[in-house]
């Protein structure tokens, strides 16, 4: 599966791309003359349903990305979206490795890769990924970043305990319980997600403080509030503060507009993407 299409501002074209996991999809947005582009973003999506919830908004800002003269490539981690697999195949480990291939396709392309993008669990993946490749001069936008990998899989369990409450037929079940599957090497299904016990284990020890990114590197960090000049998360606060203390050139900004990673109607959050440009045009864009 592989399409194209351009407009005045920019081309969009789907690929495949090879990954230890086998062939994993990516949408790639670019300037209309890919030859002239200044540099690459990596695009890293959330986790589950909510990666369908925010396509819109992903497509959105590696759109007004490419106007700046960047291409964007959106990658489907293996067993999601149109790459190869079940879901139920997937695991934290060939995350990690779609990832490292998808970054190095883009140091391949004109400007080289120079910033990543993590949207909720996927920022979780950028810091490990960038800690892993050991890169550096690559700019980092986290956009409402999962800080506790375990908190954020209980709160998907829950999903699951919601769906059964009206089934009188079937016993009811605790996250609790759910783990305890999990523990026993028996895969767990949410809302139509297979969860592995190993992608399960993967995700309850992930903690974004965990990899920091290297003292160089700028980062912004956006969240989304409920009314304008609100204060980050005291969770998100206490991992920027650290970055902070540790050197780390941190931007944290909150920003009003609906929660579009939550929301079962697909919304967007309009001054999310113009913030990310504005900042995204500061920091990195060429005269």
């Amino acid at each position: 599966m592989s399409g194209q299409g351009t407009s005045q501002d920019c081309a969009v074209r789907g690929l495949f791309l090879d990954a230890p996991s086998g062939r994993i999809f990516a949408a790639h947005h670019g300037p209309a003359q890919s030859a002239s582009a200044h540099g690459q973003v990596l695009l890293v999506p959330p986790f589950n349903e909510e990666m369908n919830r925010c396509r819109s908004m992903m497509t959105l800002q590696a759109l007004e990305l490419a106007k700046l003269g960047y291409g964007v490539l959106v990658v489907d981690p293996h067993g999601t979206g149109d790459s190869e697999g079940e879901f139920g195949d997937a695991r934290w480990e060939l995350w990690l490795q779609d990832l490292e291939a998808a970054f190095h396709w883009l140091d391949k392309q004109p400007g080289e890769c120079r910033a990543i993008m993590g949207i909720r669990l996927g920022a979780i993946l950028v810091t490990e990924v960038l800690h892993r490749l050991q890169a550096t001069g690559i700019a980092v936008i986290l956009w409402q970043p999962v800080t506790d990998g375990k908190i954020h899989l209980t709160q998907f369990l829950r999903v699951r305990m919601a769906a059964l409450l009206d089934r009188a037929d079937l016993p009811k079940e605790t996250t609790a319980s759910m783990r305890q599957q999990l523990g026993q090497g028996v895969s767990v299904e949410v809302a139509g997600y297979e969860i592995h016990p190993e992608l399960a284990l993967a995700i309850d020890g992930a903690r974004l403080a965990r990899h920091a990114p290297v003292l160089a590197t700028r980062t912004l960090w956006m969240e989304v509030a409920a009314a304008a000049g609100a204060t980050l998360a005291p969770a998100s606060q206490a991992v920027v503060s650290t970055w902070q203390d540790e050197g780390m050139q941190v931007d944290a900004r909150t920003v009003e507009g609906p929660a579009f990673w939550q929301l079962h109607e697909r919304v967007t959050a309009p001054a999310v993407i113009e913030t990310t440009t504005a900042w995204f045009q500061n920091q990195l864009a060429s005269p």
